[in-house]
């Protein structure tokens, strides 16, 4: 907390405490001026009131037994030091004042003596002459009946008619016994001057006790209307100010219980203990204290109200002074009240603004009042009045602060109203936005698929005629390539602005894939849909310039017609979509439907399906294809050939499956099962004494798959294969494809101990310069330049000159597609290292593989004998021996 907060609470906290000082103060300087005796009043002119204390003389009596007669022999008598009577309480102890009243007038003078409160137990009034006589006698005060008094006003008053050029003395017995504190601006009026004043005074409580009973009512019917606990604790903070101010001057013992005149007391202190309470708690929950004291300071905040209401079990047993104690303690509960609500004033508590002023003023009401009964200050004779003026600020200010609060409240409500309204209308926007989106494309603009299908759908229900094109944009990647893929959603934009220029009346367009489209053409045949077609393809090659770049954008386009091509929105979009396959082998890339074409589709889309878990269901074969060496016709290897038995089409060729698996992500699976086969296949062989090698293919996705070395390794190990054992064959386009990434994967194998193979080789478009810097050990001439080799050929010239050259590199080269016996002994001819093929074997499974290689090895074994003795018999001179 910064030093400056302490300082300005701490002068602020002072300032009462030096206002009080001060008063007391000049208390004391006060009390030092006694007045001297003072000759007989005069009646003249005694209409606006004439204070009698300063011409009274008082007469304490101690025992409370002294009489009239007692009184006037006492010799006792002192003047009074102040404008006012004021006696506070002693058990016990009685006072009598005396005053004489002369009138020197020819007339009789109607005089009021009134001592101004209705706080006075017993009062008895003496009016004597000169010789002694008793004129008129009257006991009175608040602990009797109303009806004793001889005026029946809420004050102690005496009415009496002063004869002409008579005097008298009044004798007053004060008897305060069990009640309150009193002071008594005892005055003198004539009758019209008494009820002048008196309805003065009538007219301002009258309009302080209207002022707060209407606040009462009025908050009592917000209270009623919203249940809010601060309203309510304000309605009775007014309700006890109301009640003990009215008890206080008398209004209650007048109207209300008059034949109850012990009530009165009670009321007035019980009102006075609960209008402090009721206030405090009510500031308490007003500014919300328990966020911003601590729970020490709120529980002796809660232990000062109950000692407070403390106060109200004595009125039940008449002890009104010891209750008027108990009221001291609520008013240092406002204090303490009020210091706090100055600590929150000073940490910008919105709420202390109206509290501390409103509970300060009450503060210095109470204690002007206090310091008066006290004898500390000087007796004004405005009796009450500060209380009501303190009371009136206090309630009118804690008025204006819930006022304020309750504005507040309803700021913060309407408020939230209207964030309630935003919210509202931000969230139907944004409802018609996600419906909007939920129907159109979010890059074009144009429909989404979703969209196309429901107002085709539409169509098809009210059997319209519609033509549906499907257009496809062709070699959009390249696009993407060339100028980024902002530069193509750049382009698409484009092409949907144009596309929607195209558009008749009652036509739409949409937007289906990332390069696909399509357009509804209601009410229109072939001839228009090709028409419409060719002006598409022809608006969409028209260059548009992106980043600087010149685009033009070709298109191929398929065509349906309902009802004649498909009778369902689901048929006609499928079909829309063949024939867009189908436009793409066509010069002009248009494409009417063909029917029976969806059947091919529905294949395409089985096998692709099915292809993911052909696996797992056991419908892969491997069929295997022997390598021999060429120059000594031993069997070295074979090529593991996967093949698929399909449930319901059969055999598929890898020529079908391949590129379907290709598409659809599912080459990385294919391959671990053929790689898996392959090396159990190796072991099983090796255990029955065939030890060789086995080829497999890979294709340049399988490039990509991040844990393929470790895949690899893994299987080898499994089985305890050696990687030398393995070859995988990769495609030079796949190699080409990214090299540098293929070079990384290729040397992860490679440390494996597999050997690499670049199968297809002549295929591409890579060199055996370029393959150097790969870690290759085999390459593979395609059967293309294999299949019809002859000596005198121009492939003959290809094939001798890769043979030689990668031998140079330290390559083996393996011939495939060999079909005859005289391409196998050319090629044996020129150095060809390993060669497969028809003329050899065709592929077989693993049982007709195993018998083939038994008969191989047979026959070699049996080839290699015979040569073995052919040379033996040929050494010259070693005879065979002849037959005896």
């Amino acid at each position: 907390m910064p030093p400056g907060s302490v300082r300005c609470r701490l002068c602020l906290a002072l300032i009462g405490m030096l206002f009080l000082a001060s008063l007391m103060a000049g208390g004391g300087a006060v009390r030092a001026a006694i007045a001297a005796e003072a000759p007989a009043v005069m009646t003249e002119g005694i209409g606006a009131g004439v204070d009698l204390a300063p011409y009274t003389r008082l007469l304490p009596d101690p025992g409370g037994g002294m009489d009239l007669e007692a009184a006037r022999r006492a010799t006792g008598w002192t003047a009074t030091p102040n404008r006012v009577l004021r006696f506070g309480y002693a058990p016990d102890m009685a006072w009598w004042a005396r005053v004489t009243l002369t009138n020197p007038s020819a007339r009789t003078a109607r005089v009021v003596l009134d001592l101004g409160t209705s706080q006075q137990d017993y009062v008895d009034w003496y009016v004597t002459d000169p010789d002694g006589r008793v004129l008129l006698a009257n006991q009175s005060g608040d602990r009797r009946p109303f009806d004793s008094r001889l005026m029946p006003y809420r004050d102690l008053a005496l009415p009496y008619h002063l004869p002409p050029d008579a005097s008298v003395t009044v004798y007053l017995r004060f008897d305060t016994h069990d009640g309150l504190f009193a002071m008594m601006p005892f005055r003198l009026y004539d009758y019209t001057g008494f009820f002048t004043a008196s309805g003065r005074e009538s007219l301002l409580l009258s309009m302080f006790h209207g002022g707060l009973a209407a606040l009462a009512s009025f908050n009592l019917l917000v209270f009623l209307a919203t249940r809010q606990g601060p309203v309510g604790l304000y309605v009775l903070h007014l309700l006890a100010v109301l009640a003990g101010s009215a008890s206080y001057r008398g209004y209650g013992f007048q109207y209300v219980w008059p034949d109850l005149p012990a009530f009165g007391n009670a009321m007035t202190a019980g009102s006075i203990i609960l209008a402090f309470v009721t206030g405090s708690l009510f500031v308490v929950r007003y500014v919300r204290l328990h966020r911003h004291v601590s729970v020490i300071t709120r529980r002796a905040v809660s232990l000062l109200m109950i000692a407070a209401l403390s106060g109200l079990v004595p009125l039940a047993f008449g002890q009104y002074v010891l209750a008027v104690a108990f009221s001291l303690i609520g008013l240092l509960l406002v204090v303490v009240v009020y210091l706090l609500n100055v600590h929150l004033l000073f940490k910008g508590v919105r709420e202390a603004r109206f509290t501390v002023p409103a509970f300060f003023a009450l503060i210095v009401a109470v204690a002007l009042h206090y310091l008066e009964l006290s004898e500390l200050l000087p007796a004004s004779g405005f009796r009450i009045w500060p209380l009501i003026v303190g009371s009136s600020i206090e309630v009118m200010l804690l008025a204006f602060g819930l006022a304020d609060s309750m504005n507040q409240q309803r700021e913060r409500r309407f408020a939230a109203e209207r964030r309630e309204e935003a919210a509202r209308l931000h969230m139907a926007e944004i409802e018609r936005e996600a419906s909007h989106k939920a129907r159109h494309d979010e890059l074009t603009g144009l429909l989404n698929r979703r969209a196309a299908e429901d107002w085709l759908e539409a169509a098809v229900e009210r059997g319209q005629p519609v033509a549906v094109l499907h257009l496809g944009l062709s070699d959009f990647g390249a696009v993407n390539e060339a100028i980024g893929h902002a530069g193509g959603d750049a382009v698409l934009r484009q092409l949907g602005r144009r596309l929607e220029t195209t558009l008749a009346p009652g036509e739409i367009a949409a937007r289906l894939l990332a390069d696909e489209f399509l357009v509804l053409m209601p009410g229109t045949d072939q001839a228009r849909a090709m028409i419409a077609a060719d002006r598409i393809q022809r608006l969409f090659a028209v260059p548009q310039q992106v980043g600087g770049t010149d685009m033009s954008i070709a298109c191929r386009v398929g065509i349906v017609i309902h009802p004649d091509d498909a009778r369902t929105a689901e048929d006609l979009l499928r079909r829309a979509a063949i024939a867009m396959q189908d436009a793409a082998r066509l010069p002009r890339r248009i494409q009417l439907y063909q029917a029976g074409r969806d059947d091919d589709h529905r294949r395409r889309i089985a096998l692709i399906r099915d292809l993911r878990h052909a696996a797992e269901h056991g419908e892969f074969r491997l069929l295997y294809q022997p390598k021999i060496h060429v120059a000594t016709g031993r069997l070295v290897a074979a090529e593991a050939l996967i093949r698929w038995q399909h449930p319901t089409y059969g055999m598929i060729s890898p020529a079908e499956f391949i590129p379907l698996a290709e598409q659809s992500g599912a080459t990385r699976g294919v391959t671990r099962w053929v790689i898996r086969e392959a090396v159990r296949r190796m072991r099983s062989w090796r255990l029955a004494g065939l030890d060789i090698g086995l080829s497999v293919n890979i294709s340049a996705l399988d490039l990509d798959d991040p844990d393929l070395v470790g895949f690899v390794g893994r299987s080898l190990e499994a089985e305890g294969i050696e990687g030398g054992r393995l070859t995988l064959e990769v495609t030079e386009s796949a190699i080409m494809t990214d090299p540098d990434r293929s070079r990384a994967v290729l040397e992860g194998l490679r440390r494996s101990g597999v050997t690499i193979s670049v199968d297809d080789f002549g295929t591409g478009y890579s060199s055996l310069a370029h393959l150097k810097r790969l870690p290759v050990q085999e390459l593979k001439i395609d059967q293309s330049f294999i299949r019809d080799l002859s000596a005198a050929s121009e492939d003959a010239v290809i094939v001798r000159s890769t043979i030689g050259m990668s031998h140079n590199l330290g390559l083996s080269v393996v011939a495939e597609g060999v079909e005859s016996e005289e391409i196998l002994t050319l090629l044996g001819s020129w150095g060809c290292d390993v060669a497969q093929g028809y003329a050899i074997a065709r592929p077989m499974d693993a049982a007709d593989f195993e018998r083939w290689a038994g008969h191989r090895m047979a026959a070699a074994r049996e080839q290699a004998a015979a040569a073995d003795l052919t040379r033996v018999r040929t050494v010259p001179g070693d005879q065979a021996p002849q037959p005896g």
